[in-house]
Protein backbone atom coordinates (compact mmCIF):
# COMPACT_ATOMS: atom_id res chain seq x y z
CA UNK A 1 0.00 0.00 0.00
CA UNK A 2 1.44 3.32 -1.17
CA UNK A 3 0.50 6.87 -0.12
CA UNK A 4 0.64 9.83 -2.96
CA UNK A 5 0.21 13.26 -1.35
CA UNK A 6 -0.44 16.68 -3.38
CA UNK A 7 -2.11 19.95 -2.75
CA UNK A 8 -5.29 21.46 -3.13
CA UNK A 9 -5.50 25.72 -4.26
CA UNK A 10 -6.09 26.73 -1.08
CA UNK A 11 -2.58 24.66 -0.59
CA UNK A 12 -4.25 22.19 1.93
CA UNK A 13 -2.30 18.96 1.77
CA UNK A 14 -4.23 15.67 0.23
CA UNK A 15 -3.10 12.96 1.30
CA UNK A 16 -4.25 9.93 -1.48
CA UNK A 17 -3.92 5.92 -0.59
CA UNK A 18 -3.24 4.02 -3.47
CA UNK A 19 -3.83 0.37 -2.57
CA UNK A 20 -1.66 -2.10 -4.68
CA UNK A 21 -2.65 -5.25 -5.04
CA UNK A 22 -0.21 -7.94 -5.41
CA UNK A 23 -0.21 -9.93 -8.47
CA UNK A 24 -1.59 -13.83 -7.22
CA UNK A 25 1.20 -16.16 -8.17
CA UNK A 26 1.48 -20.21 -7.53
CA UNK A 27 -1.32 -22.61 -5.99
CA UNK A 28 -2.74 -22.79 -2.47
CA UNK A 29 0.35 -25.33 -1.85
CA UNK A 30 3.24 -23.21 -3.08
CA UNK A 31 4.12 -20.06 -4.38
CA UNK A 32 5.93 -19.68 -7.15
CA UNK A 33 6.41 -18.52 -10.48
CA UNK A 34 6.92 -22.01 -12.69
CA UNK A 35 4.33 -24.05 -14.13
CA UNK A 36 5.55 -28.09 -14.10
CA UNK A 37 5.04 -29.90 -17.20
CA UNK A 38 4.23 -33.26 -15.92
CA UNK A 39 5.92 -35.63 -18.11
CA UNK A 40 3.62 -38.44 -17.02
CA UNK A 41 1.12 -37.18 -18.66
CA UNK A 42 2.28 -33.98 -20.67
CA UNK A 43 0.07 -31.62 -18.92
CA UNK A 44 0.84 -28.23 -17.15
CA UNK A 45 0.57 -28.34 -13.06
CA UNK A 46 1.89 -25.65 -10.71
CA UNK A 47 2.55 -28.59 -8.27
CA UNK A 48 2.30 -32.29 -7.51
CA UNK A 49 -0.67 -31.89 -5.28
CA UNK A 50 -2.58 -29.71 -7.95
CA UNK A 51 -1.60 -32.66 -10.67
CA UNK A 52 -2.56 -35.92 -7.91
CA UNK A 53 -6.22 -33.95 -6.83
CA UNK A 54 -7.02 -34.08 -10.55
CA UNK A 55 -5.49 -36.93 -12.10
CA UNK A 56 -6.21 -40.51 -11.36
CA UNK A 57 -1.95 -41.06 -11.19
CA UNK A 58 0.30 -39.58 -9.13
CA UNK A 59 3.47 -38.01 -10.60
CA UNK A 60 6.74 -37.26 -9.36
CA UNK A 61 8.44 -33.89 -9.48
CA UNK A 62 11.95 -35.50 -9.45
CA UNK A 63 10.92 -36.54 -12.72
CA UNK A 64 10.18 -33.43 -14.64
CA UNK A 65 12.76 -31.97 -17.10
CA UNK A 66 10.61 -28.92 -18.08
CA UNK A 67 8.73 -25.94 -16.93
CA UNK A 68 6.55 -23.05 -18.17
CA UNK A 69 7.04 -19.59 -17.00
CA UNK A 70 4.22 -17.83 -15.21
CA UNK A 71 5.56 -14.30 -16.19
CA UNK A 72 6.45 -14.69 -19.87
CA UNK A 73 5.08 -17.90 -20.70
CA UNK A 74 8.34 -19.49 -21.89
CA UNK A 75 8.57 -23.52 -21.81
CA UNK A 76 12.19 -24.34 -21.21
CA UNK A 77 14.23 -27.19 -18.77
CA UNK A 78 14.26 -26.98 -14.59
CA UNK A 79 16.55 -24.37 -13.70
CA UNK A 80 16.52 -21.37 -10.91
CA UNK A 81 15.79 -18.53 -13.30
CA UNK A 82 14.12 -18.04 -16.55
CA UNK A 83 16.12 -17.86 -20.07
CA UNK A 84 13.62 -15.11 -21.29
CA UNK A 85 12.55 -12.59 -18.32
CA UNK A 86 15.16 -13.27 -15.77
CA UNK A 87 12.55 -13.89 -12.85
CA UNK A 88 13.66 -15.98 -10.14
CA UNK A 89 11.21 -18.88 -10.30
CA UNK A 90 11.29 -19.20 -6.08
CA UNK A 91 13.33 -17.84 -3.13
CA UNK A 92 14.07 -21.36 -2.21
CA UNK A 93 15.08 -23.35 -5.36
CA UNK A 94 16.22 -27.51 -4.98
CA UNK A 95 17.21 -28.12 -8.24
CA UNK A 96 17.27 -31.79 -7.26
CA UNK A 97 13.92 -32.44 -5.43
CA UNK A 98 12.68 -29.77 -7.87
CA UNK A 99 10.93 -27.14 -5.84
CA UNK A 100 10.39 -23.61 -5.76
CA UNK A 101 8.76 -21.50 -3.49
CA UNK A 102 8.49 -17.89 -2.41
CA UNK A 103 7.55 -18.34 0.92
CA UNK A 104 9.79 -18.56 3.75
CA UNK A 105 9.52 -21.81 5.54
CA UNK A 106 12.94 -22.43 6.86
CA UNK A 107 13.01 -24.36 4.20
CA UNK A 108 16.39 -27.14 3.83
CA UNK A 109 17.37 -30.10 2.03
CA UNK A 110 18.09 -33.48 3.70
CA UNK A 111 20.70 -35.42 1.52
CA UNK A 112 20.17 -38.28 3.78
CA UNK A 113 16.19 -38.03 3.39
CA UNK A 114 16.54 -37.28 0.28
CA UNK A 115 14.34 -34.70 -0.17
CA UNK A 116 13.29 -31.07 1.32
CA UNK A 117 11.93 -30.63 5.02
CA UNK A 118 10.89 -27.19 6.81
CA UNK A 119 11.51 -26.17 10.11
CA UNK A 120 15.49 -24.74 9.84
CA UNK A 121 18.42 -27.29 9.53
CA UNK A 122 19.70 -25.78 13.06
CA UNK A 123 16.90 -27.54 14.23
CA UNK A 124 16.89 -31.03 13.22
CA UNK A 125 19.72 -33.39 12.64
CA UNK A 126 19.46 -37.00 10.77
CA UNK A 127 19.85 -39.87 12.33
CA UNK A 128 21.48 -42.70 10.21
CA UNK A 129 19.40 -45.62 11.73
CA UNK A 130 16.09 -43.99 11.79
CA UNK A 131 16.91 -42.86 8.62
CA UNK A 132 14.82 -39.70 8.98
CA UNK A 133 15.44 -35.93 10.57
CA UNK A 134 14.71 -35.67 14.11
CA UNK A 135 14.76 -32.47 16.58
CA UNK A 136 18.09 -31.72 18.10
CA UNK A 137 17.18 -32.06 21.68
CA UNK A 138 16.50 -35.84 20.74
CA UNK A 139 20.45 -35.97 20.36
CA UNK A 140 21.12 -34.56 23.48
CA UNK A 141 18.90 -36.54 25.18
CA UNK A 142 18.92 -39.25 23.49
CA UNK A 143 16.10 -41.48 21.56
CA UNK A 144 14.93 -45.07 20.56
CA UNK A 145 15.95 -45.70 17.29
CA UNK A 146 13.62 -48.02 15.06
CA UNK A 147 15.32 -48.76 11.53
CA UNK A 148 13.93 -46.69 8.50
CA UNK A 149 10.60 -45.76 10.53
CA UNK A 150 9.66 -43.17 8.53
CA UNK A 151 9.60 -45.46 5.42
CA UNK A 152 6.25 -47.04 6.13
CA UNK A 153 2.52 -45.69 6.51
CA UNK A 154 1.07 -43.82 9.65
CA UNK A 155 -0.80 -46.60 11.61
CA UNK A 156 -4.07 -44.56 12.27
CA UNK A 157 -4.68 -43.08 8.64
CA UNK A 158 -2.47 -45.28 6.69
CA UNK A 159 -1.41 -42.58 4.45
CA UNK A 160 2.43 -42.35 3.61
CA UNK A 161 4.63 -40.04 6.93
CA UNK A 162 7.84 -39.73 5.10
CA UNK A 163 7.14 -37.60 2.16
CA UNK A 164 4.00 -36.19 4.13
CA UNK A 165 3.61 -32.36 4.23
CA UNK A 166 1.81 -33.12 7.80
CA UNK A 167 3.84 -32.88 11.18
CA UNK A 168 4.73 -36.67 12.98
CA UNK A 169 4.46 -36.89 16.01
CA UNK A 170 7.74 -39.39 17.88
CA UNK A 171 6.37 -40.66 20.72
CA UNK A 172 8.98 -42.62 23.06
CA UNK A 173 8.68 -46.19 21.62
CA UNK A 174 10.09 -44.22 18.49
CA UNK A 175 7.02 -45.43 16.05
CA UNK A 176 5.74 -42.32 14.30
CA UNK A 177 2.16 -40.86 13.70
CA UNK A 178 0.48 -37.70 11.95
CA UNK A 179 0.48 -35.59 14.56
CA UNK A 180 -3.30 -35.03 14.19
CA UNK A 181 -3.78 -38.48 14.20
CA UNK A 182 -2.16 -37.94 17.54
CA UNK A 183 -4.07 -35.94 19.42
CA UNK A 184 -7.70 -37.60 18.16
CA UNK A 185 -6.48 -40.75 19.53
CA UNK A 186 -5.76 -38.83 22.65
CA UNK A 187 -8.88 -37.32 22.00
CA UNK A 188 -10.72 -40.65 22.11
CA UNK A 189 -9.18 -42.34 24.96
CA UNK A 190 -6.63 -43.76 23.35
CA UNK A 191 -3.07 -43.26 24.76
CA UNK A 192 -1.21 -46.21 23.38
CA UNK A 193 1.02 -46.80 20.60
CA UNK A 194 -0.85 -48.08 17.79
CA UNK A 195 2.21 -50.16 16.30
CA UNK A 196 3.55 -51.92 19.85
CA UNK A 197 0.89 -50.47 22.37
CA UNK A 198 3.52 -48.78 24.73
CA UNK A 199 2.08 -45.75 26.56
CA UNK A 200 2.30 -42.70 24.22
CA UNK A 201 2.39 -39.58 26.98
CA UNK A 202 3.19 -39.90 30.37
CA UNK A 203 0.16 -41.91 32.38
CA UNK A 204 1.50 -40.89 36.09
CA UNK A 205 -2.01 -39.40 37.14
CA UNK A 206 -4.49 -41.99 35.50
CA UNK A 207 -2.58 -45.19 36.91
CA UNK A 208 -3.02 -42.77 40.45
CA UNK A 209 -6.71 -42.71 39.71
CA UNK A 210 -6.72 -46.74 39.24
CA UNK A 211 -4.98 -47.13 42.49
CA UNK A 212 -7.76 -45.45 44.28
CA UNK A 213 -10.51 -46.82 42.36
CA UNK A 214 -8.94 -50.77 42.93
CA UNK A 215 -8.54 -49.64 46.55
CA UNK A 216 -12.37 -48.76 46.77
CA UNK A 217 -13.54 -52.01 44.63
CA UNK A 218 -13.22 -54.81 46.77
CA UNK A 219 -13.08 -58.19 44.71
CA UNK A 220 -15.68 -60.52 46.41
CA UNK A 221 -14.42 -63.47 49.00
CA UNK A 222 -14.92 -66.36 46.29
CA UNK A 223 -12.53 -64.69 43.94
CA UNK A 224 -10.01 -62.61 46.65
CA UNK A 225 -7.34 -65.24 46.36
CA UNK A 226 -7.23 -65.75 42.51
CA UNK A 227 -3.94 -64.74 40.83
CA UNK A 228 -3.13 -63.66 37.44
CA UNK A 229 0.38 -63.53 35.36
CA UNK A 230 0.66 -60.05 33.28
CA UNK A 231 2.88 -59.12 30.77
CA UNK A 232 3.21 -55.20 30.98
CA UNK A 233 3.49 -53.74 27.75
CA UNK A 234 5.31 -50.48 28.53
CA UNK A 235 8.57 -52.23 30.41
CA UNK A 236 7.76 -55.89 28.88
CA UNK A 237 8.20 -57.94 32.33
CA UNK A 238 5.96 -60.52 33.48
CA UNK A 239 4.47 -59.87 36.88
CA UNK A 240 1.81 -62.60 38.85
CA UNK A 241 -0.89 -60.19 40.64
CA UNK A 242 -4.06 -60.52 42.20
CA UNK A 243 -7.07 -60.73 39.67
CA UNK A 244 -8.80 -57.23 40.15
CA UNK A 245 -11.53 -56.12 37.26
CA UNK A 246 -10.73 -52.80 37.74
CA UNK A 247 -7.15 -53.28 36.45
CA UNK A 248 -3.98 -55.32 36.67
CA UNK A 249 -1.09 -53.67 37.91
CA UNK A 250 2.65 -54.22 36.64
CA UNK A 251 4.87 -54.56 39.73
CA UNK A 252 7.65 -53.23 38.16
CA UNK A 253 6.83 -50.15 36.66
CA UNK A 254 2.84 -49.49 38.65
CA UNK A 255 1.81 -49.21 35.46
CA UNK A 256 -2.43 -50.66 34.40
CA UNK A 257 -0.92 -51.08 30.42
CA UNK A 258 -1.10 -54.71 31.01
CA UNK A 259 -2.32 -57.88 29.64
CA UNK A 260 -3.08 -61.39 31.12
CA UNK A 261 -0.95 -64.23 29.56
CA UNK A 262 -3.31 -67.19 31.06
CA UNK A 263 -6.14 -67.41 32.69
CA UNK A 264 -6.31 -67.02 36.61
CA UNK A 265 -6.25 -69.47 39.43
CA UNK A 266 -6.20 -69.69 43.23
CA UNK A 267 -3.03 -68.66 45.38
CA UNK A 268 -2.55 -72.16 46.47
CA UNK A 269 -1.18 -72.62 43.06
CA UNK A 270 -4.31 -75.49 42.36
CA UNK A 271 -4.17 -74.18 38.56
CA UNK A 272 -7.91 -73.91 38.97
CA UNK A 273 -8.61 -71.89 35.70
CA UNK A 274 -11.44 -69.82 34.47
CA UNK A 275 -12.52 -69.87 31.09
CA UNK A 276 -13.99 -66.04 30.97
CA UNK A 277 -10.90 -64.71 32.06
CA UNK A 278 -8.67 -66.95 29.66
CA UNK A 279 -11.25 -66.51 26.59
CA UNK A 280 -10.15 -62.55 27.00
CA UNK A 281 -6.85 -62.45 28.05
CA UNK A 282 -6.05 -58.43 27.60
CA UNK A 283 -10.10 -57.49 28.46
CA UNK A 284 -8.60 -56.48 31.81
CA UNK A 285 -6.12 -53.83 30.94
CA UNK A 286 -7.19 -52.20 27.94
CA UNK A 287 -10.50 -51.61 28.00
CA UNK A 288 -10.67 -50.69 31.85
CA UNK A 289 -7.87 -48.00 31.77
CA UNK A 290 -9.95 -46.60 28.39
CA UNK A 291 -13.23 -46.32 30.40
CA UNK A 292 -12.07 -45.17 33.54
CA UNK A 293 -10.35 -42.29 31.87
CA UNK A 294 -12.95 -41.62 29.59
CA UNK A 295 -15.83 -41.79 32.50
CA UNK A 296 -13.93 -39.82 34.25
CA UNK A 297 -12.50 -36.57 32.48
CA UNK A 298 -9.37 -38.21 30.87
CA UNK A 299 -8.37 -35.05 29.79
CA UNK A 300 -8.21 -33.69 32.94
CA UNK A 301 -6.08 -36.49 34.29
CA UNK A 302 -3.72 -36.76 31.46
CA UNK A 303 -0.85 -33.81 30.78
CA UNK A 304 -1.30 -32.73 27.28
CA UNK A 305 1.71 -34.18 25.63
CA UNK A 306 4.62 -31.69 24.27
CA UNK A 307 4.87 -31.72 20.35
CA UNK A 308 7.63 -33.31 19.23
CA UNK A 309 7.44 -33.84 15.57
CA UNK A 310 9.70 -34.94 13.05
CA UNK A 311 10.05 -31.83 10.28
CA UNK A 312 7.17 -32.39 7.36
CA UNK A 313 8.26 -31.93 3.80
CA UNK A 314 8.24 -29.01 2.22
Amino acid sequence: MSKLSSETPNGESVVATEEVAEKRIGCAHYKRRAKFVTPCCNKFYMCRYCHDEKEEHYFNRKSVTELICTECDTRQKVQAECVNCGVRFGNYTCLICNLFDDEDKKQYHCDGCGICRVGGRDKFFHCERCNMCLPVQLQRVGHRCVENVSRSNCPVCLEDIHTSRIPCHIPDCGHLLHRPCFEQMLKSGHYACPTCQTSMIDMTNLWNYLDSEVAATPMPPEYADYKTTILCKDCHKLSTVKFHVVGLKCQHCGGYNTCQTNGFHKDSGTSEQCESASSTPSSSSSSTSSSSSSSTGGGELLPRASPLDEPPQA
